[in-house]
């Protein structure tokens, strides 16, 4: 689909803003229910407005052949959930947004490790940057210590490391298979996973939960942070260049930032500032491609 660039760019931060207050709104209903089951709900209603909203589409495709490649998607995904949402319970949607970013600085490392492909050195320098700015805001302090950073915080940037693994397989797949289809069944298996292991381990959902703010929060997660957000990179994507998407996309953490201040009453630091602004740049550094330098004749 074909959009004015501007428009393109409009889309992007659109779902940049959606996505970074979606930590606030999940932190909101983990404090009334499970996570798991929480989870299981996202994405058990992603999947049911996923196929009505591209049904025609669907209908083209033999989704038998997804099962396998969207399972080892779905794996990933659902690890990068278990470890980011579990450090969300004892950090602060904030930091969580920004730790969890720092998955974009990893990608060229786990794509070294699946293909042999070397990072450059600025993907090297912009790894080295994203550790000192992590440093900077574990000086702030995040709860329970575990080697001078909060423990929330290390489950962040392990879940940090499962999402990057889940990026490089989708490049991988890419090229082989639909990628709205591709997008269902690893959603429908993260259905599955999340509500097995709710079953098992967090008993039955209760009556309580129902309560209206709960309810809105998981219909911005579905509806604005799943299918819309989606709906908006997929489009936005194909009219912009990859590098200016991708920098605008990454002002998602910023966005998580200032609505976690502003209404879960997260309070910053001058360290955790600074660390903020360093853990960015790299993200930026690890986005934008640096013109290379002209050999001398």
């Amino acid at each position: 689909m074909s959009v004015p660039k501007n428009v393109a760019r409009l889309m992007m931060l659109v779902n940049a803003a959606v996505w970074g207050s979606g930590y606030t709104m999940l932190k909101h209903v983990q404090g009334v229910m499970t996570t798991q089951w929480m989870m299981f709900f996202r994405m058990t209603a992603s999947v049911v407005l996923m196929a009505l909203v591209f049904l025609p589409h669907l209908r083209k495709i033999s989704m038998g052949r997804y099962i396998v490649p969207g399972f080892t998607l779905a794996l990933t995904y659902w690890l990068g959930f278990m470890f980011q949402l579990k450090g969300l319970e004892t950090t602060s949607p904030g930091r969580n947004s920004f730790f969890t970013d720092t998955y974009c600085v990893m990608v060229p490392f786990v794509l070294w490790a699946l293909t042999r492909r070397r990072p450059s050195m600025q993907h090297i320098v912009a790894a080295l940057v994203c550790a000192f700015g992590i440093g900077l805001v574990s000086l702030s302090g995040g709860g329970a210590e575990l080697a001078g950073m909060g423990f929330g915080d290390a489950m962040t940037i392990v879940g940090a490391l499962f999402f990057a693994m889940n990026l490089v397989v989708v490049g991988m797949m890419g090229r082989k298979f639909d990628a709205v289809a591709l997008m269902l069944m690893e959603f429908a298996w993260c259905a599955v996973f999340f509500g097995a292991g709710a079953a098992l381990f967090d008993g039955a959902p209760s009556a309580s939960w129902m309560r209206l703010d709960v309810v809105l929060c998981l219909a911005y997660l579905v509806v604005g942070s799943t299918i819309v957000a989606q709906i908006f990179q997929t489009i936005a994507v194909q009219n912009l260049p990859a590098t200016e998407g991708s920098v605008i996309l990454s002002t998602e953490c910023i966005f998580a930032m200032v609505v976690s201040v502003v209404f879960a009453g997260e309070r910053l630091t001058v360290p955790s500032v600074c660390g903020f602004a360093v853990i960015f740049g790299a993200i930026l550094l690890s986005e934008v491609r640096l013109p290379a330098r002209r050999k001398a004749k």
